[in-house]
């Protein structure tokens, strides 16, 4: 049996328990309370819920196993060094975490934690030392690896407490996601309702130009049939893309259907990307020749939605309490400086 069987069992004990589900669904409903309110909410969301869990735990079961982060950890871890530049750089990170602050500081017994190392990556093309044909040269280019904003946000007591934490997350990211767009729709709606409202002000206006004494008498004002008729098309155009909407009776049932929607989609919105590089101990990628010299590193990469959207390297690490420097009181330090 492989790894995901290790950790989940056998594939037919791999569908989300029901009380996952439950989970997941109040934490949809928290985001979205007025969901509440739409006719078969239940069901409908339990459905979509489910489909996304059993995506989402196939895929956080391949995510590769806890690492040691500690300054032991990137001596002996080939990952842990090429993601930080050197030993010392190991506790500055652990210690900008409130989040493992927070859980050692709730568990008092517990000696070690589970967490996701969250970091910018960086490759740039450079010129740099290396042998060709056996000859030294120093003008050849070379593509270095970095890893920058190391950031610990969610930890857990059980590398499987933080997987299924990892799950519950992603679940709020699909929410967001549905909310995002239930947004849009609201604005557009918004914006074409004002926009009609302005037109059919315009027409009434314009067609005032024509009726009554002006109309016999004429005057300054004379009735543009060409603007007339573009705001009679436009007002068209504007009632076609209101009706596209629906009306506003139905709004709920709409954002339920596009949450379910968004759920049920969480293959393809949900993606983790896995390279595969060799590098020297100063982080430069070999190509060719003397790959062999090198170390694998293995990275998943997540794509984190946003505008624009970006890309972090992640890896789940382990750390033990011991490894995390107590935090700095700065009303302590100000005052012994005084």
């Amino acid at each position: 049996m492989g790894f995901f069987g290790r950790l989940f069992g056998n594939r037919e004990m791999q569908a989300p328990r029901d009380e996952e589900v439950e989970r997941m669904m109040a934490r949809v409903l928290d985001l979205s309370p007025r969901l509440q309110m739409a006719q078969g909410h239940e069901a409908r969301l339990r459905g979509a819920i489910a489909q996304a869990a059993t995506h989402l735990r196939e895929l956080v079961a391949g995510f590769a196993p806890a690492r040691d982060l500690s300054p032991a950890g990137w001596a002996s871890d080939s990952h842990v060094r090429a993601f930080f530049g050197a030993a010392d750089d190991v506790s500055p990170a652990l210690g900008r975490s409130t989040e493992l602050f927070g859980l050692f500081d709730r568990q008092p017994g517990l000696s070690e934690a589970y967490a996701v190392l969250g970091m910018a990556m960086n490759e740039r093309r450079t010129l740099g030392v290396a042998q060709e044909g056996g000859v030294l040269r120093s003008d050849v280019a070379q593509t270095t690896l970095s890893f920058s904003d190391h950031q610990i946000r969610i930890c857990g007591a059980t590398e499987a407490e933080l997987r299924q934490e990892i799950q519950r997350r992603m679940v709020d990211q699909l929410a967001i996601e549905a909310l995002a767009g239930i947004a849009d729709e609201t604005a557009r709606r918004d914006d074409l309702e004002q926009e009609r409202a302005l037109v059919a002000a315009r027409l009434r206006l314009l067609g005032r130009q024509g009726i009554g004494m002006q109309s016999v008498l004429g005057g300054e004002l004379e009735v543009d049939a060409g603007e007339l008729a573009r705001l009679r098309a436009q007002r068209e155009e504007n009632d076609v893309a209101l009706r596209s909407l629906g009306s506003r009776s139905e709004a709920l049932d709409r954002q339920l259907e596009r949450m379910c929607q968004v759920l049920a989609d969480a293959g393809n919105l949900i993606r983790v990307a896995r390279r595969s590089l060799r590098l020297s101990r100063m982080n430069v990628v070999l190509e060719g020749q003397g790959a062999e010299d090198g170390h694998t590193l293995d990275l998943e990469v997540a794509r984190v939605p946003g505008d624009p959207p970006s890309e972090r390297a992640f890896a789940l690490v382990k750390v033990a309490r011991v490894a995390v420097p107590k935090p700095r009181n700065l009303l302590d330090e100000a005052a012994r400086l005084l």
